[in-house]
């Protein structure tokens, strides 16, 4: 069974929600894929939530603005727009497949990270 470890390409399915039972925040779950373990500055909080967990296997979180760059590192998430309105929320993760990434792959997520460094005015809060 495959599990999550460093390089490999991870696809999510992301929902928040007000309370660890109503997922009220998004209207369906998000999509999220990333290569695992190639940060910067190595493997931030959220990766060590995920890591060896096998596909389908669910986490829940509780999100809180103050921390939350610290949480997610490098990886941006595509609900970080929720804090606009909420103090805190809690995401539903679930992890949707698990694959071996090609070199190909692996480069263009390091590019990517590459070009956005700290102080950007994206908004992303880096």
């Amino acid at each position: 069974m495959k599990k999550v470890e460093n390089l490999t390409k991870v696809t999510l399915r992301l929902e928040a929600g007000t309370t660890a039972d109503h997922m009220d925040l998004t209207p369906a779950g998000l999509a999220f894929k990333f290569i695992f373990g190639i940060g910067p500055a190595g493997m931030c909080p959220f990766e060590y939530e995920l890591i060896n967990k096998n596909e389908d296997k669910l986490v829940l979180l509780h999100l809180n603005q103050e921390e939350i760059h610290h949480f997610l590192g490098h990886l941006h998430l595509p609900l970080m727009d929720l804090f606009e309105e909420n103090e805190s929320f809690f995401l539903k993760v679930k992890i949707l497949k698990i694959d071996q990434p090609s070199s190909k792959e692996v480069v263009k997520a390091l590019a990517e990270m590459a070009s956005h460094p700290g102080d950007c005015d994206c908004g992303c809060g880096c």
